[in-house]
């Protein structure tokens, strides 16, 4: 019930964003650029989904059967749905430059935060190994680390 929920509202949120009136004025340049995080979003939806696989779902709890993915994207980051959904949320914002898109985009932010780690405690309690996994890998954004120095 809680997952739905949390789903329900985050559909309505995405649905704002993309219904809320924007400002008349834009430059090229914001446009420019939230189009580019949008396509830079969609790519990386569309590698979460294929890495997924049936595995797919909505809801913060993981289907009946499904194993833990660890691989693909996810062995870069733990949630990449919802880095993509932040992606969107930014480039909406500076596409649109509406505070109502602002509040809507902020509180996407928040309510994914709460459900991924929500979803990161289904996880270990349904997957011991999900613990390390979890300890290893980043969240939202992949580390980039510098090479070692001789």
């Amino acid at each position: 019930m809680k997952g739905k929920l949390v789903v329900t509202l985050q559909f309505i949120l995405l649905f704002a964003l993309a219904l809320l009136p924007g400002s008349k004025e834009s430059s090229q340049l914001r446009s420019a650029l939230a189009a580019l995080l949008a396509l830079l979003a969609v790519l990386i939806l569309f590698r979460a989904f294929r890495d997924l696989g049936s595995a797919l779902t909505p809801l913060p709890e993981s289907k009946e059967g499904a194993d833990l993915v660890t691989s693909g994207i996810y062995s870069k980051i733990r949630h990449p749905i919802y880095s993509a959904l932040f992606i969107l949320a930014l480039a909406a914002y500076l596409w649109k430059q509406s505070g109502s898109v602002l509040i809507a985009a902020l509180l996407l932010t928040s309510l994914l935060l709460y459900k991924a780690r929500y979803e990161d405690q289904i996880l270990r309690d349904k997957f011991p190994e999900s613990i390390e996994f979890q300890k290893s890998i980043p969240p939202f954004f992949p580390r980039f680390r510098k090479g070692k120095k001789p």
